[in-house]
């Protein structure tokens, strides 16, 4: 077992990393909530294939109820999200109970979303099951749904009182989903993490320990920024090309990510600030994990980031790598861009 603390300004709260964790989810949990009831939030493919599992381990010590959308991107959507509260409300959910988000990304986002604002706000504990929500959403406290054809636009911070990992559900993703995962993996490594990226080289299992370095990147960061103002902007290294991209075609988080951060290395290179030779191991390693690396040409998508939620009183913050492990944040105006870049 590997354990992480976020360390907060208003509370901390732990992330657990163990093989054969969901097998003991009541145990982890009563050490953080004492009430009586527990409200599990999943979809429907996950629910095959772990919800009995957990709702059996926390039968021993809660009353138990559960809701269950379509698994998929399409489902965070202001419908949803009315179906879930709606849901929930009729289950007879009290201010103060617990809510468990059980799932990938979109699970832990919009379950998030919903502690955040039901009663103005739950108490919620993530359990991600996809190996892109472990490596990524299920720390943090960035919750949100997607919204005029926007990704995330809608949302608010909302910590979880703790996150439980089990590896062991990364073995029931398909070989996509878990290349989809490995996308914000390298990204941990490519902005603060050098040892970890050149580890990947050699196609590792992923292990408690892995996991653990990766977070351990995204820690850093989220402790020392909490509501994503400064430093916390370099996890976004591949996200302002990538969710522009995304719901456009359809590619999943990571795999976006992934083709994002060859946009940003070469715009990068373009402005002078990252360094030529950061650009051919990125796309080896991404070849490595069968992550597509379609070479969009990032001009043709700078007018989509005028529209990105980065983009604060016309000003970007773009992420852009010096060198393999480090990163910097690069602001620059729209009428910056057009004059140099377009």
């Amino acid at each position: 077992m590997r354990e992480l603390v976020v360390n907060l300004s208003d509370h901390s709260y732990k992330i657990i990393i163990e093989n054969g964790a969901l097998d003991n989810v009541n145990t982890y949990i009563k050490t953080i909530y004492n009430n009586d009831k527990v409200f599990i939030i999943t979809d429907d493919k996950v629910k095959d294939l772990y919800l009995d599992k957990v709702i059996k381990s926390l039968e021993k010590d809660y009353i138990v109820d559960y809701v269950v959308i379509p698994n998929g991107e399409a489902s965070k959507t202001l419908e949803k999200y009315a179906y879930i509260c709606e849901e929930l409300l009729k289950k007879d959910i009290r201010r103060n109970n617990l809510i468990v988000a059980l799932g990938g990304g979109v699970i832990g986002d919009i379950s998030g979303f919903v502690a955040s604002s039901l009663f103005r706000g739950l108490p919620y504990v993530g359990i991600p099951t996809s190996l892109l929500a472990q490596m990524d959403s299920s720390i943090g406290g960035k919750t949100g749904i997607d919204f005029y054809g926007r990704k995330n636009i809608l949302g608010a911070f909302k910590q979880p009182k703790m996150v439980i990992i089990d590896p062991n559900t990364i073995n029931t993703l398909d070989e996509r989903e878990f290349n989809n995962g490995m996308g914000e993996l390298i990204k941990h490594g490519a902005i603060g993490n050098k040892e970890l990226l050149d580890s990947l080289y050699s196609h590792p299992k992923i292990t408690e320990d892995v996991i653990y370095e990766s977070l351990t990147v995204k820690k850093k960061v989220v402790e020392i920024d909490e509501f994503d103002l400064k430093e916390r902007m370099t996890l976004n290294f591949g996200h302002t090309f990538g969710h522009a991209i995304e719901l456009k075609y359809g590619y999943k988080h990571g795999e976006a990510v992934a083709i994002g951060m060859l946009m940003a290395i070469k715009m990068g290179i373009d402005l002078g600030v990252t360094d030529k030779s950061c650009y051919k191991p990125i796309l080896d390693i991404l070849k490595i994990y069968n992550l597509p690396v379609v070479e969009y040409d990032y001009k043709d998508y700078l007018k989509d980031v005028f529209y990105d939620k980065k983009n604060i009183a016309g000003t970007i913050s773009f992420i852009f790598l010096t060198k393999l492990g480090e990163c910097v944040i690069y602001k620059i105006t729209e009428k910056e861009i057009k004059e140099k870049l377009l």
